[in-house]
This record gives structure tokens, sequence and C-alpha cells, in this order.
């Protein structure tokens, strides 16, 4: 499309790129930002609300990529659970798969997304400029435009959202991510309306799924992104990718020292480095641990250590 051919998919030479994933990661802990974006680690087992998100986001993307290229719902219904087999072939924990599979013939049912708008994008990667020095990389969802009524032509952003329960409006006002991909597109020319939160609830097993209505299941919410928020996204953005890039050019001695755990229960209740970064605390020599239970990390912006991609 003529709108996203100004996007880039590659980063300059030279460039630095820090994503919306890294600066959460940070702001929320600087420990599990050692451990996740300088040590490049995740969990080997990963946890069921995890396992059910990466998943239910491939499916979709599947499924939207076959609308996208022409496929009718069913035809791309079926292209999707092709990859839904295939997980279950070489899965060991059956669990999340099942919820995935329950919860998308479901959303299938009463999905109406592809047939009131021209997709335009799935799942791309893209390097967006916020400062001279610094790119921003997002992963979109979905791009759509809208087709019918009062609002044909407008392009919105969709972003797939799996979660216990629904985002309330005081947590759709503090989601960070949406006003900067918003603001992102429209500053590199795609006029985009607003985004959008495609909510699946997720706290349901499996059998119970086929019991529950639609609106216990499915939420698409508008997150109503003002200017506003869009500037302050930016800014916030900003001074957080130059801490970021500050401490990925110390010393590896001082990046430890320097990587502060929050030691917040809340937050470090379901961290998925919470073992070594307790043992780290009492001194303890982690290396066994990170090399049995965490594997580099599969899913993100590769970074490398002078902080290019």
């Amino acid at each position: 499309m003529r709108e996203l051919a100004i996007l880039k998919k590659e980063l300059p030479e030279g460039a630095t790129m820090v994503s919306n994933s890294e600066v959460d990661t940070f702001l929320t802990c600087m420990k599990k930002w050692f451990f996740a974006f300088i040590l490049n680690k995740e969990p080997i087992k990963k946890s069921r609300s995890l396992s059910v998100g990466i998943i239910m986001h491939e499916i979709l993307a599947e499924f939207y990529r076959g609308r996208m290229h022409g496929l009718d719902k069913q035809q791309a219904y079926q292209l999707a659970m092709v990859l839904l087999t295939k997980h279950f072939r070489e899965a060991t924990d059956f669990e999340p798969l099942s919820v995935v599979q329950a919860l998308f013939a479901r959303y299938i049912e009463q999905e109406t997304l592809a047939e009131t708008s021209e997709i335009l994008a799935v799942e791309e990667d893209f390097y967006l400029p916020f400062t001279d020095q610094i790119w921003y990389a997002m992963r979109l969802d979905l791009l759509v435009r809208s087709l019918h009524g009062r609002s044909s032509g407008n392009v919105n952003l969709v972003d797939h959202k799996t979660t216990y329960d629904f985002y309330t409006v005081d947590d759709l006002a503090l989601n960070p991510q949406t006003p900067k991909y918003v603001g992102a597109l429209r500053f590199n020319g795609v006029p985009v309306e607003d985004g959008y939160l495609n909510q699946f609830r997720t706290r349901f097993p499996a059998h119970l799924i086929g019991k529950k209505t639609d609106e216990d299941l499915f939420k698409l919410s508008r997150t109503q992104t003002t200017p506003e928020r869009i500037k302050n996204s930016f800014r916030q953005q900003v001074i957080a990718s130059e801490r970021i890039i500050a401490m990925r050019k110390l010393p590896r001695e001082l990046q430890v020292q320097e990587a502060i755990p929050i030691m917040n229960r809340m937050v470090c209740r379901n961290c998925p480095f919470k073992l070594p970064c307790q043992m780290s605390e009492d001194g303890v020599h982690i290396g066994s641990v990170m090399n049995s239970q965490f594997m580099d990390r599969t899913y993100g912006y590769k970074v490398l250590e002078d902080g290019t991609t």
C-alpha cells in the first residue's frame, strides 16, 4: 500500500534501536531488563499466560494474513488451524494450546473485522526515527482501513491482547504502547485515526469457554489517543531510550551493579527471572540456573552489544 511504502522495514546502518517492550521492561525493573535485554534470555518453560499469548498472536496473524491475501473466512481459519496443529504435535503441555483452540474457534464465529475493513499490514516490524540517533522498533498486529459507515476510509491500528480480565478505562488510559505506535505512524505519513485493543479473555479453562458468552470472552476497545498523550509518550520513550543506551555502553561489571532490582511484591511475583535474581542478591552464582532454565530470547528485536541491530 502507498501509505506503508514510507515506513522502513530495515534499520539504516549504524542506527540505535529501542523498542517499546524494552522501555517497558527497563522502567518496570532494571534487573529484569538486564536478564532479558543484556543477557538476551527468556525462560525455557513459559508460563500459561505467556504461552497462550504467543500462540494466539501467531494464529491470529496466520488468519488475518490469509484474509489479506484473498482467502475467505473458512479458508483462512483452516490455514491458521494447520499452524495450531503443528504446535500440538510439538507440545508437551497441551493446556495452553487447548485454550487457544477453543478461544480462536469462538472468535471466528463472531469476527467481522476482516469483513468491514481492508487489511493493510499483519504482524510486521517497522523502524521509525524518534531522533537523529534513536530509532523506534514497532511490531504492528494489524493495520486496517474501514470500508463501511461514517468511518469509511479511516486507518486504524489494532493490537491483539490476551488478558486475564478486560482492560478497564484506567488501564486503557495508562497503556503506553498505542500512543507511541499511533504517533509514530502519523509522524511518518500514515493517517492513523486511532488504536484499538482486540482483547481475548484467557482466564477460563478450555472446557468452560464454550459455556461463556462472546461478551465474556472478547472486547474491542478504542484507546482514544489524544495529541497530548502521543507527545508525552514520545518524550518518555526518548528519555528512557537515552538511559538504556547509556546502560548498554557500560562494561558488563558496571551493568550488573547498576541494574538494581525493583524488589516490589506485585512486580516480582510473576517475574520469570525471580529465581536467578534472588540467587544473585544472595551472592550465589547463577550460571547453572541460567544455562538449565533459560535460553536465548526468540521474540523481539535482536540487539547487538554495541546497541545496533
